[in-house]
C-alpha cells in the first residue's frame, strides 16, 4: 500500500510539473489532443484533400478514427518520452530519498498515459454518443496491454539511458517515423502491399489495431489481442530483467 501511494504522489506531482507556470495550466491536457487533430484533419481533408472512404475508415468518420490512432499514439509516446527519461531528470531526488528508481519511471509513463483517456473520451463523444458508451468495457483491456508495454519498453530504456544519455535523443527521433509506419492518420487498408508485411514484425500495430476495433467497430480481434497481449507482457518482463541488471550502478553515474 506505501508503494502505491507513493506511486500516486509522484503521478500528481508531474501533473502538477507539466504545467506549472503555463497560463491554462492543466487545461493543455484536454486542449492538446484536439489540436493535435486539428493540424492532421486540416492537412489532410483540406490541403491534401484526401478522401477516404467510410469503408476504410471502418465506419466512421475521418475525425473519429483520426482520434482513436492519436489515443493511442499520444498515450505511447509521451509515456515513453517521460517514462525512459524519468530516472536522469529525477536524479537529485533519487540521491535525496528512499524511493526506488523504478517508481519515477512508473509515475512518468501513468502521467503520459492520460492524454490517451482524454483522446477517447472526445472519439466517443463523437461517435454516436450515449450508445459509443458500449464500447468502454472493450477499450478498457486494450489500454490495460498498451500501458504495460509502454511500462516495460520505457524501464528497459530508462535504466539504458542512465549509462547512454544519447539514447533518449535517438528514440525521440526514431518515433517520427515509426508514427507515419503506423495508420493512425490513414486506413489500414491504405498501407502498400510491400509494407505490410512489416506491420507484421511490429508489437505497436497490434495495440493500435485493438483500440481502432474496440471504438471503432465494437470488437477487439480475438488472435491480435492475445498476440498484443503476450507482447505486452514480453515487453514487461524484459523492462524489469533489464532494470534489476542495472540499477545496482545508477547512483555513481547520476
Amino acid at each position: 500500500m506505501r508503494t502505491l501511494y507513493v506511486l500516486y504522489q509522484l503521478v500528481k506531482r508531474d501533473i502538477k510539473m507539466s504545467f506549472a507556470g503555463s497560463l491554462f495550466g492543466t487545461f493543455w491536457m484536454f486542449l492538446n489532443p484536439l489540436l493535435m487533430m486539428g493540424v492532421f484533419y486540416l492537412i489532410f481533408q483540406h490541403i491534401v484533400k484526401a478522401k477516404f472512404p467510410q469503408e476504410a475508415m471502418e465506419g466512421a468518420s475521418y475525425t473519429v478514427y483520426l482520434l482513436a490512432g492519436l489515443a493511442f499514439w499520444n498515450g505511447f509516446s509521451q509515456s515513453l518520452i517521460r517514462g525512459m527519461n524519468a530516472i536522469t531528470d529525477n536524479a537529485y531526488l533519487l540521491k535525496k530519498t528512499a524511493v526506488p528508481p523504478y517508481l519515477f519511471v512508473l509515475a512518468s509513463t501513468i502521467t503520459g498515459f492520460i492524454s490517451t483517456f482524454v483522446s477517447l473520451t472526445y472519439a466517443l463523444l463523437l461517435k454516436d454518443f450515449p450508445y459509443s458508451l458500449k464500447h468502454v468495457p472493450l477499450l478498457l483491456p486494450a489500454l490495460l496491454v498498451e500501458l504495460f508495454f509502454v511500462m516495460g519498453v520505457a524501464l528497459l530504456l530508462g535504466s539504458l539511458c542512465v549509462y547512454v544519455r544519447d539514447i533518449s535523443q535517438i528514440v525521440s527521433t526514431l518515433l517520427s517515423f515509426v508514427f507515419y509506419s503506423l495508420p493512425i492518420i490513414y486506413p489500414v487498408s491504405y498501407v502498400p502491399d510491400p509494407l505490410k508485411p512489416f506491420l507484421v514484425f511490429n508489437p505497436l500495430f497490434y495495440i493500435l489495431r485493438n483500440i481502432q476495433t474496440a471504438l471503432l467497430k465494437g470488437y477487439i480481434d480475438v488472435s491480435v489481442f492475445l498476440t498484443s497481449l503476450v507482447l505486452s507482457c514480453l515487453s514487461f518482463m524484459l523492462g524489469i530483467l533489464v532494470y534489476k541488471l542495472l540499477r545496482r550502478g545508477f547512483y555513481d553515474v547520476l
